[in-house]
């Protein structure tokens, strides 16, 4: 009877182990980059540690880069899938490079700040101003381009004096005084928005483009994947997708977490930046997590506009270069 049931528990450790075996090589390693400063920083650190990815299949390897260093690594495919400053990712699209756009992501929630106390009362007022930015290159900066045409006829590279300064050093120059308003990246408009005695909202192209078409836009950084991944593994690439839809959801509701460990990193700095950032995301802010063909019909129409407008070149294949993973 000992024998017997010493077989027995064998037997029932061996499955145990094979079944623990099959489920680790169902884990699929999925390497990322991000950019430091953002609130990348805490979706992918504090969703990860929750188990999030793993929940999904992925084992997910981020990499917190300087800004440079994010925005080279999926075109040179250093990275083959991330979240991705878009209109760049369209650009090399219409040069021939099999990119896709697979998922939601950073929304162009980065706002146009002034001075509490300036007289500027409306985006076209910046005519003739010192606009200061922290990337002209950046997704956000092009999408907002093309809005101050299409809502204002304002060129913001020929109708204002443009400053382009890392975000820190912009934020200290409208302090001063030496730039009529600051477009900046995510966590330093999360910084003027903590302090209102201080700051004043003058534009917000997420609250514009929703007006237009009930959807965000997310041409700051949605998801974008090279097709030969997508193709190598579908399943994988949904998971993925999925996973990062959830990690969204998860920091709405568990961004005290994310923000004790990883604040410093996401450049929150202090407790009044982290309830501003807590309460965005309530609100259902910041990020875009849901991937359909009605978003997908408002983030084209967009590009329609920023063709129009001389942004970009051309409008990629709605049907080749977007979709939806089932």
């Amino acid at each position: 009877m000992k024998l017997v049931s010493g077989r027995g528990a064998l037997v029932f450790f061996l499955a145990g182990f094979v079944a623990a075996a099959h489920a680790a090589s169902d884990v699929k390693t999925v390497k990322m980059v991000i950019p430091r400063g953002s609130t990348f920083v805490l979706s992918y650190y504090g969703a990860r540690d929750a188990g999030i990815f793993r929940k999904h299949g992925i084992e997910v390897d981020v990499d917190a880069r300087p800004f440079g260093g994010f925005m080279a690594g999926l075109p040179t495919r250093q990275v083959l899938v991330g979240t991705y400053a878009g209109l760049n990712a369209v650009e090399q699209m219409n040069e021939g490079k099999d990119l896709i756009v697979i998922g939601g992501g950073l929304t162009s929630m980065q706002d146009i700040w002034v001075r509490k106390d300036s007289p500027l009362k409306k985006f076209g007022d910046l005519k003739g101003k010192r606009f200061g930015v922290w990337s002209r290159g950046a997704g956000a900066t092009r999408t907002l381009e093309a809005l101050a045409i299409d809502g204002f006829k304002l060129d913001l590279n020929r109708d204002t004096q443009t400053i382009e300064i890392v975000g820190p050093a912009l934020m200290a120059l409208l302090d001063k005084g030496e730039v009529d308003a600051m477009f900046n990246l995510s966590s330093l408009s999360i910084a003027a928005a903590s302090q209102p005695d201080k700051y004043r909202l003058l534009f917000s192209p997420d609250e514009y483009w929703k007006e237009k078409t009930g959807a965000p836009l997310v041409w700051s950084a949605p998801t974008i994947a090279w097709k030969d991944w997508i193709d190598e593994d579908r399943q994988r690439a949904k998971n993925l997708v999925d996973a990062l839809h959830e990690s969204w959801q998860w920091l709405r509701q568990n961004s005290d977490k994310a923000v004790e460990k990883y604040g410093k990193l996401a450049g929150v700095q202090n407790a009044a930046e982290a309830a501003t950032l807590k309460k965005m995301l309530q609100a259902g802010g910041i990020f875009l997590d849901k991937w359909d063909p009605k978003i997908i019909d408002a983030q084209w129409k967009f590009l329609d506009l920023a063709k129009q407008v001389g942004i970009i070149k051309a409008v990629p294949a709605k049907d080749k270069y977007s979709l939806v993973l089932r």
